[in-house]
Parts: structure tokens; sequence; C-alpha cells
């Protein structure tokens, strides 16, 4: 390990350091445990800001996600820090860069990263442990997913890169070209995501919410029209009608993992169009789709998980970009003691400042 002296830069770095552990399905505590230092080609990063996510709270309610370790296991998959100690090996970066750091890396030699597919990586490096003082980075992400940040880009803006590089990873895959209809159900962050990269695009979005707010932001991100949720025959009716002779989207993205949702896109896709089921199900879940319409309509069926370094790195690019339309997307911020709750509420994601001092008596 390389002598940095972090205590130089402001950061308490003790031997031990404040972090949120889950325990089991609705059991995370705040623990007190040993401070990490790097090994080879391992980074150490104080945690700047985190940020909330619905996938957090799925792992919280359910205690498990394919990208969750064995049990304990540090929880928070989204975050920026600032460098504070670099171990033997570990290159491209330097004490007190401030930086972005994914949640994974694919190891780029498996059969689905030859194919461009790293979401599916046989040995992919997952990393959780955000909602913590500091973080220890594996050497495969400090290698192919570690970036410093650009100049200026708030810690919490540059942990949106992670959710921001998902969406960007699910529109990337569609064919859906500028002019044509794409419709988008749900509106959490991945539905306004995926909202803002299509309208880039020139794609007419029509983004369907049962919230207010939800359906606000997507305008902002450039959504074309805003609808509520379509819930039965009627609803989805009334959002054929939208798209073009009223025959369905050329796309149609499920930004929501309710296989219900996901049955919906599928009736509202045109003969020729594509379905992104784009939200993770329950493991339980069952979906009943209309075998003769996906035959004879030639409906092109898809679905996208995680993201890709080339992803990560396109997103930082969009929210630097817009910084302050992104920041739009944050609500307000909590500590460490604060987020368990935030989770089981749901709403905005919130900024977590974990090296805050605690809000409760000394």
């Amino acid at each position: 390990m390389k002598d940095v002296g972090p205590r130089a830069l402001g950061h308490r770095y003790g031997p031990s350091m404040r972090a949120l552990i889950l325990y089991g399905p609705g059991d995370l505590r705040l623990a007190e445990i040993p401070t990490p230092e790097p090994g080879q080609g391992e980074i150490v990063v104080a945690v700047d800001a985190a940020l909330t996510c619905a996938t957090d709270a799925k792992m919280l309610s359910r205690g498990t996600h394919p990208s969750l370790g064995p049990l304990p296991a540090p929880f928070g998959h989204e975050g920026a820090g600032t460098v504070v100690a670099i171990g033997h090996g570990a290159h491209g970066i330097s004490v007190g860069d401030a930086a972005v750091i994914a949640n994974s890396a694919p190891c780029g030699r498996c059969e689905w990263c030859v194919r461009g597919r790293e979401g599916l990586c046989e040995q992919i490096t997952y990393l959780t442990g955000m909602f913590a003082e500091f973080i220890r980075v594996p050497a495969a992400i400090v290698a192919h997913n570690v970036m410093v940040r650009p100049p200026d880009l708030a810690p919490e803006l540059a942990a949106l890169a992670e959710p921001v590089a998902c969406g960007v990873r699910a529109a990337t895959r569609s064919a859906a070209r500028a002019g044509e209809s794409v419709v988008v159900l749900g509106g959490g962050l991945q539905g306004q995501v995926l909202c803002a990269v299509l309208a880039r695009r020139g794609c007419q979005v029509i983004l369907c919410d049962p919230h207010l707010e939800h359906r606000a932001s997507a305008r902002r991100m450039g959504a074309w029209r805003v609808d509520d949720a379509p819930r039965d025959a009627a609803g989805l009716a009334r959002v054929l009608a939208q798209t073009p002779g009223g025959r369905g989207a050329h796309a149609t993205f499920a930004a929501v993992g309710d296989a219900r949702v996901w049955e919906s896109a599928v009736a509202l896709t045109r003969p020729g169009g594509e379905v992104n089921f784009h939200g993770g199900p329950a493991p339980d879940d069952v979906l009943r789709l209309p075998a003769s319409r996906l035959h004879y309509e030639e409906i092109t069926l898809q679905a996208s998980y995680h993201h890709t370094p080339t992803a990560i790195r396109q997103a930082v690019a969009m929210i630097a970009d817009e910084p302050e339309l992104f920041a739009s997307l944050l609500g307000p911020e909590i500590g460490l003691e604060e987020v368990a709750d935030a989770l089981v509420s749901g709403g905005p994601k919130r900024i977590v400042r974990p090296r805050h001092a605690p809000t409760g008596p000394a």
C-alpha cells in the first residue's frame, strides 16, 4: 500500500468506519467495521455521496440480488468519492482524484464480453458498499471502470452515472429511429433516462406513469407526450390512440419490474416493432404473452440488464453536459441512519452523505 496521508485530504481515516450492512430481508444495520486498506491493484475511496435506488429497496426487501454477495453484505451500489489510498499495481488514478466508480467490471475475455454483452459476463466483478464512509474498490473495477470525474461535476451527479448508464444501455439496444414512436411504461429514474436518450435521438417518446410529478419530469427530459399508466383495456386503447395510426409504438420499454406491465408493453407495440423489458422482476414472476401475435406480427422481444464500461462513459458525458437537468432527478440529502426508512418509504432518490456526523445524540 502506498502511504498517502489521507488525513491531509480532510478525511477521517481511522481504524474503523461507519457502514450499512445487510443481514437479511428487511434487516439493514448501521455498524462500526474496520476501515479497508487497498490490496494489489485496488484503491480506497472516501465516499463523498451515495444515492438510494429502487434496486436497493428490492435488495432490502428480498435479501438477495445478482450483484449482492453472501450475507451479511455491504450495502449500496451508487456512489462517487475521493481516492485516499492506492495499492501496488493500481494505475490510471492518483490520490486526491475525484472518482466516478462503477459498481461492476466485466472480465473482457468470456464469450459474452467478446460479443459485446458485458452485462452477461460470466466472471463479472460486482461492488456494493457505497453506504459507508470508505469503500475498497476491486482491482478489476479500478482497471476497467473507474474514471476521474469531469471538473465541476458534483459527486452526487457523478454517482448518477451507474443508473443513467443502465438506461443508456437499454436505449442503445433499441433500433428506434428519429421520428418513430416510442412508449415508455414507468417514470422512475430508468424511465426518465430512456426519455432523455431516445428524445435526443429524435424519437417521439410517450411516457406513461401514474404520478403527476413523474410525468412533469419526463416533459423536462424530452418526452413528446405523457399519460397516465394504462391499467386496463380502456387505458391501453387510450395510449394506442396516440401512436401512428393507432397501431402501436415502434418500440416499447417496460421500465418497471412487473410482469403485468411487461404484458402491457407487448400490447402497445405495433407489428414489426420491438419490446424491451427493462426493470428487474421478482424471481417468481411469470409472463403470459399472446404467442400468435408475436409470431404473425414479428414482434421482437429483448431485455436489458445492467450496463457496460462504454455506457458508463456515455452516461458521465450526458450528465456533465446537462447537470441541472439531471440534478432535478435527485431528492433531499440524508445520513446513513436514514437510509433504511428512505428505501421503505420510496419516493425520489436521496443523496446520502456517509461521512457527515450522526444526526442523533453523540
